[in-house]
């Protein structure tokens, strides 16, 4: 009876033991992480997806559009209307009827002029109930219709060169954001790691420091050392454990705030691992500078603002009160008793249409001409604004490449500096141990080590930090020797 209940306790503490199982997370696993489940690729592919729709959206209006048109009018119980008698005059009469008009209509975008092309065949059916019995029909099995808003300005020609623009910059700007968004778990992972070396440092610390306080105990009651330097290393090891517990605190901070950026589950235990490997490379600043005017969604940017400020001046010129608007149809009709009659009986009757319409201002107080120079005044604004742009953007790749280029090596000279350190805390341990140096000389060589491993793990981080910041402004691997790019499929 006794085996189940200690069965089930078994698999209840493997089945804790597996949930909470801790995982040891890289730098690289990290940031893959973040830009494959983080809030930040979600938001980044909903940009995407978003800008990617718009444009098919903009796509698909350029595209003829079939649709089905259909109205009815109609008064079945009666309608009392005024109607014109032959001889001029006015008399009410009551009638009931019903009018019911179909078209299918074919709309084509003609973007050289920004007009409108359309085909259509229509019917319509006409029922009087009272005062007599009738029923007519009216069908247009053709017509062609162009109908031209103004010939001045066409927009349809600057939407076709902005709008692919606008969808090359968002893929170009999807790929920004997971790198950006890399960088940004970059920094969270090397908090944790600060912070979890810090614990590290610390507990050695404290248990330096108390093996130390023990021999101190045993060599001052031999009455080697003075009271003094007793209370003074008990007080270092008050000191220590307070330190301990803070930075213990600290570590576990800053994984909750990395664990919660890679969405990972509610209470997922973490620690971090130092990069093992560190990339052999020096970045040449001309490549970094092709590749940035290749791959960046800012150079797509500079371009299309410089087109919608002409945008602006050609709006500004077409629109300049000066109007000519052309519309024209032709087509052809047949009308008749019957459905059959009003398609295949009578004579087809030619329908023609042309409407020009012409506006000229006279005066205008020179508000055209005062709206064109205004446009031109923001067009030149816009340039300034484009070329300081521009200049900070290749100073930006060319400080950052320099920067990135210097940091291996102070790198390797961090790291030296700190097995230095290490190795002459250790040597200062023993001297102590057997009395030839003071406490004073042993803490200084504790806290140079300390500082000697904390300015290592920043070098690391700074070196990490520049390197995914090079990849950022280029959005090029040069590990792989390629351009950086990410796909995602449709929802």
């Amino acid at each position: 009876m006794t085996k189940i209940p200690i069965l089930f306790t078994i698999c209840g503490l493997f089945t804790v033991t597996v949930t909470h199982a801790q995982q040891t997370l890289s730098l690289h696993g990290v940031v893959q992480q973040a830009q494959q489940q983080s809030p930040s690729y979600y938001k980044a592919r909903s940009s995407a997806l978003n800008s990617l729709y718009a444009y098919k959206y903009y796509v698909s209006g350029r595209r003829p559009q079939l649709k089905l048109e259909a109205t009815n009018n109609s008064s079945f119980l009666g309608n009392i209307e005024s109607i014109r008698q032959p001889d001029g005059t006015y008399a009410f009469s009551r009638s009931s009827y019903s009018s019911t008009f179909t078209s299918l209509v074919a709309d084509q975008i003609v973007p050289f002029t920004g007009g409108q092309l359309s085909v259509a065949t229509n019917l319509q059916r006409n029922d009087v109930f009272d005062p007599t019995s009738a029923v007519s029909y009216l069908s247009t099995p053709f017509s062609v219709s162009y109908a031209q808003p103004m010939l001045l300005y066409n927009p349809y020609r600057w939407d076709a060169r902005i709008r692919p623009l606008l969808y090359e910059e968002s893929k170009k700007q999807y790929v920004e954001a997971l790198e950006n968004t890399g960088l940004q778990a970059s920094g969270y992972f090397f908090d944790a790691l600060m912070a979890q070396q810090q614990e590290l440092i610390l507990q050695q610390n404290v248990d330096n420091t108390d093996t130390l306080y023990r021999i101190s105990k045993g060599r001052f009651e031999l009455g080697k050392i003075a009271e003094n330097e007793l209370l003074q290393i008990e007080l270092n090891l008050l000191n220590a454990r307070n330190n301990l517990e803070q930075s213990t605190l600290n570590k576990e901070i800053a994984y909750r705030q990395l664990t919660q950026f890679l969405s990972l589950p509610k209470g997922t235990s973490v620690q971090v691992s130092l990069p093992d490997t560190i990339p052999s490379l020096q970045i040449p600043l001309d490549v970094a500078q092709r590749e940035a005017q290749d791959n960046r969604q800012a150079v797509l940017s500079f371009r299309r603002q410089r087109l919608e400020a002409e945008q602006e001046v050609a709006e500004a010129r077409g629109n300049n009160s000066y109007q000519l608007n052309l519309s024209a149809n032709f087509g052809q009709a047949r009308q008749g008793n019957s459905f059959k009659n009003a398609y295949g009986g009578g004579n087809l009757q030619q329908n023609q249409l042309l409407v020009v319409g012409l506006s000229i201002p006279i005066i205008d107080w020179g508000k055209a001409r005062n709206r064109i120079r205004q446009a031109k005044a923001n067009q030149e604004l816009v340039e300034v604004d484009i070329q300081q742009q521009e200049r900070n953007f290749e100073q930006e790749i060319y400080l950052q490449t320099q920067q990135f280029n210097i940091q291996r090596k102070l790198l390797e000279s961090a790291a030296k500096a700190d097995t230095i350190a290490k190795q002459r805390y250790e040597i200062t341990k023993q001297r102590y141990y057997i009395g030839k140096i003071s406490i004073t000389d042993l803490n200084l060589a504790q806290q140079e080590k300390n500082q000697a491993n904390q300015n290592y793990i920043n070098a690391l981080r700074s070196f990490w930090t520049s390197y995914y910041t090079v990849r950022l402004l280029t959005l090029y691997d040069f590990e792989k020797s390629q351009k950086i790019k990410y796909e995602f499929a449709e929802k």
